[in-house]
This record gives structure tokens, sequence and C-alpha cells, in this order.
């Protein structure tokens, strides 16, 4: 009877979430999922974790600005599935103890790998499901063990297929270890703050997993930007005015992705101020098509924008480069020694 009216709150909890989407973004979409994910947890550790159901509606309706309120989302998702991870077992109910690593590892991957659905390659996703949970199992469906499977899970590619050697190589190294004695860690604490940051990033989940030091740098506040948007092929060379009270060109590289940190893409002049990869990157070496072929790291001093939602979000490879000191123009030479059909992208000036 009491499992019953679990799966009547859930159902009535997702019922109303979807009632309540108004806004248009894949994780607004996915709210009745959301709020599955918290009803899940407070069945495998508190009755009051349902709490977070109602507080997703209000961020729902109440917030309308968006990065704030998906923010939002991940604060609560985050807090209940810290909660389901490291709560004691003398907390949960009996029913729940053999099956709650499992299930708080499912609900995980499922928040931060299947927004947006559109995107879901279904197989796949179920193979790295199942060595998720039978790295669980064979750790010891510790927190440490569900922390190990989750963050795996996370930075594991998409694309291509031979990617998901990864979670597998991580399942055949816990069982060697527990093979040859190693004890269950339980690393409580550690283990549920780890889990805890990366849902809390979920709605860009693609960028924790791909640009994971985006989310670790000091916010800024947004800047006003020139649009320049022109491509320099290899060699060409184009003068710009700098717009008043500018400190900063705006650059990327286009067919760049293959080029390692240290590169050169081009120059500036006055001061003969080099741009390499580092100051920027491939404009879409993050996409999640593109990632695991490309070698450029995040720019230094990142200028791009959020694209997309979920685990296909990414950002774009502009960065800044400070402007010579005084100078009212500038020239913009891309490097001869570029490919063919690369370019340096002059995105504006900030």
């Amino acid at each position: 009877m009491e499992n019953l009216r679990w799966i009547a709150a859930a159902a009535l909890s997702a019922y109303a979430c979807q009632l309540a989407v108004h806004h248009t973004t894949p994780i607004d979409a996915a709210l009745p999922l959301l709020a599955l994910a918290v009803t899940l947890c407070a069945w495998l550790s508190y009755p009051a974790v349902m709490t977070g159901v109602p507080l997703l509606l209000l961020a729902e309706i109440a917030i309308p600005d968006e990065p704030l309120r998906l923010l939002t989302f991940g604060t609560i998702i985050a807090a209940a599935i810290a909660i389901a991870i490291g709560a004691p077992a003398a907390s949960r109910p009996e029913r729940t103890l053999p099956v709650s690593p499992f299930l708080v590892t499912i609900a995980a991957i499922l928040i931060l790998r299947w927004i947006p659905l559109r995107d879901v390659l279904v197989v796949r996703e179920l193979f790295l499901l199942a060595i998720s949970c039978a790295t669980v199992a064979v750790l010891g469906r510790t927190p440490f063990a569900v922390a190990v499977a989750v963050i795996t899970a996370l930075v594991t590619p998409a694309l291509p297929m031979r990617t998901h050697v990864v979670p597998v190589i991580v399942f055949a190294i816990a069982a060697l270890a527990r093979f040859v004695g190693l004890p269950r860690l339980q690393l409580a604490w550690p283990s549920t703050i780890a889990v805890a940051f990366v849902m809390l990033f979920f709605p860009w989940s693609g960028i924790v997993a791909r640009a994971f030091p985006y989310f670790l740098r000091e916010a800024r506040e947004p800047k006003q930007r020139t649009v320049v948007a022109q491509a320099l092929a290899p060699n060409r060379s184009e003068v710009y005015e700098v717009p008043h009270g500018a400190t900063q060109l705006v650059v990327s590289g286009a067919n760049v992705a293959h080029l390692r940190r240290g590169a050169l893409l081009g120059r500036i002049q006055p001061g003969n101020i080099p741009v390499r990869i580092g100051d920027a990157a491939d404009w879409g070496y993050l996409r999640r098509e593109a990632w695991y072929r490309a070698r450029n790291p995040l720019p230094r001093d990142s200028a791009g924008k959020i694209r997309d939602y979920g685990y296909s979000a990414w950002v774009d490879g502009a960065g800044r480069v400070p402007l010579p000191r005084g100078a009212r123009t500038i020239r913009v030479t891309a490097d001869a020694k570029l490919p063919a059909d690369a370019s340096l992208q002059v995105e504006g000036f900030e």
C-alpha cells in the first residue's frame, strides 16, 4: 500500500509539472522527469525531499529569467540527488536498501545525458546505464561507487561508439581492484559533493562534460560587443577601426579544431600581438559530434556563448585578446601557415 502511494505521488507530481510547463527550453519540457527524480529520491531517503516538487513548480512559474530558472532547477535536483546518495543506511526504508545506489545512479545519468530527448542514442545509452550499474555493484554500492559511475558516464562522449570503451575500462579496473582485496570505499561526503556539483549544472551538462573549467571561472557581467563577424583566410589581412572604449578583440577559428595549444592563428598590429590556440579555439569544437576529434583547449578568457541545452549544450570557441593600448585602428592578419580551408574569425570588439 505504501508503495502505491509513492507511485501515485510520482504520477501526480509529473502531471502537475507537465501542466505547469510554459517555457520553451528542453529543460523546461523535461520538468515531469525532474519531478519523478525528486519523488524517487524522497522514496529512497526522506519524505521531506518531496518539497522539491513544489519548488520546481514555483521556479517554472515565477522565474522568467532563463539562466536563473535553469540554475534553480539544478539546485533542487542537486540537493535531492545528494540527499539520496548521502543518506545513512539507518535512515533509509529497509525495502530500498538493495536498490538505492542503482536507482540514484540511473536517475542521475538520465538527467545528465537524456536531455534533450531528441538527441539520445537509445541503444548506446542503455548500454552505458548497464555498465554504470555494474560498476556500482562491483565497488560495493557505496557513495563512492555511485560517484565513479555517474562521473564516468558524464565524461564518456556520446559519439563515436568506440568511446564507450571508457566505462568498460573503468568497470574492469574496479573489478580488478575488488578482486585483489581493495576494501569498499565510502568517501560519502566527497562523493556526494562531486555528484551534487555536476548535477547543479545539469541544464548545461554537455559543457560540464567537455569543458568543465568553464564553470570554475569567475562570472562576469556581459559586455557590449561591436560585431564584426569576418573570416580571414590564411595570409589575409584587414584593418579595423577600434570602437571607443573597446579594450579587447574577440576572435575564434574555423576548421582549426585539430590544432593544439600554442598553434599560431594570426597577429594583431601594432605590437605584433600573436593570436594562438589557447587565446581562441575553433568556433564549434565543443559540439557533441566534434569534440572527440578536437584538440583545442578552452580559451583562457572565453568569450563564447552557451548554445543548446542539457547534454547537447556547448559553448563556442571565441576568446578575448587584449588590444594594443591607445590604438585607434588595428590590422589583423591570419597566419600564412594555416590550413587552406581554415580561417581566423574576427567576431568583434568588447
